[in-house]
């Protein structure tokens, strides 16, 4: 059964490429993805979207943008769209997730389908990928296979980050760390949070990220312990937001300064970043959010300020150590 899945390179999808990738591959179903994102993917994406989305969902509507345009030529026979709506009754996710489907269907004319996680509604991950297996025409017990070895190899892989950022962590201990607190589809989309990663890295100072974490080894696990940090952890229901608490908790401890870095008008991050620089103040930190406009001297200028707090209190740190 030859069938071509459009995956557009945002959002959802760095949220679990190993996932997708493997679930698809082990069918053998051929992926096609939108391109990596660029200034046109932007532009189209802004086209589409009323003002006040956020710059990352406006990202997210031009890499569907460009597969609606190669849809044809390509023979693309879908474009995946997840859903993702709660995972537990005090789970849930940005608005964005569960209504990107819908926002799409109404703003393209092409072939969409979904992938619906609602855990209240019976929609765990394992249901909704057996639903879009039969969508796709498979059996079930080849559903069942990949899937579980697509999950398998996802937390592998899982296992393998996290092994490998606490042992770089440990290993240059001495050296400047910083920790990256952000989404992945920012942290790790080139255009959007991949430039500042880079300029730290050219710096010479170790970047690690606060969505690779020991909670989330099992992605069943709730995420506990906020409590003796966070007053706020009742309130505090956005998923992929405490997931990065977490992390920000294990590795404040290994790094020398945090950066925050979101994507305006991020509501969820514009409340929870605030609320960590307020509550965490024992390490330098500073907030970065991107909005529409190209990354420019502003941008470095701030960047290469927060170098210098961080070397100064370096310095002192060696002086009273030495002293």
């Amino acid at each position: 059964m030859n069938v071509k899945i459009g995956i557009p390179k945002a959002m959802s999808y760095y949220l679990n490429p190993v996932l997708y990738d493997t679930f698809f591959e082990s069918l053998g179903i051929e992926v096609v993805y939108s391109k990596d994102t660029n200034k046109k993917i932007l532009e189209d994406g802004k086209r589409y979207s009323i003002d006040e989305d956020c710059l990352a969902s406006k990202i997210y509507i031009g890499h569907v943008a460009n597969l609606v345009e190669r849809e044809k030529e390509e023979n693309i026979d879908y474009i995946l769209i997840p859903r993702i709506s709660y995972f537990d009754k005090r789970e849930t996710v940005c608005v964005k997730f569960y209504a990107m489907y819908d926002i799409c269907k109404n703003i393209f004319d092409a072939k969409f389908i979904d992938l619906n996680i609602d855990y209240p509604q019976g929609m765990t991950e394992f249901n909704a990928f057996v639903k879009l297996g039969e969508k796709l025409n498979f059996k079930y017990s080849k559903i069942i296979k990949s899937y579980m070895y697509a999950k398998r190899k996802e937390k592998e892989d899982i296992y393998i980050k996290y092994k490998q950022q606490i042992e770089k962590l440990n290993k240059y201990k001495n050296d400047m760390n910083i920790l990256i607190v952000a989404h992945p589809y920012i942290s790790y989309d080139n255009y959007l949070g991949g430039n500042i990663v880079k300029y730290f890295r050219d710096n010479k100072i170790n970047v690690c990220f606060a969505d690779v974490n020991k909670y989330n080894l099992n992605n069943n696990r709730k995420i506990k312990n906020i409590d003796s940090y966070l007053s706020v952890s009742q309130a505090l229901y956005w998923k992929y937001n405490k997931n990065l608490v977490n992390g920000l908790i294990e590795y404040m401890a290994y790094v020398d300064g945090i950066v925050y870095l979101s994507t305006f008008p991020c509501g969820p991050d514009a409340l929870v970043n605030d609320l960590l620089m307020r509550k965490l103040k024992s390490k330098p930190s500073i907030n970065i959010i991107l909005d529409e406009q190209e990354m420019g001297a502003g941008l470095y200028t701030r960047l290469e300020s927060f170098l210098d707090i961080l070397e100064q209190n370096n310095t002192k740190k060696y002086i009273k150590e030495v002293g």
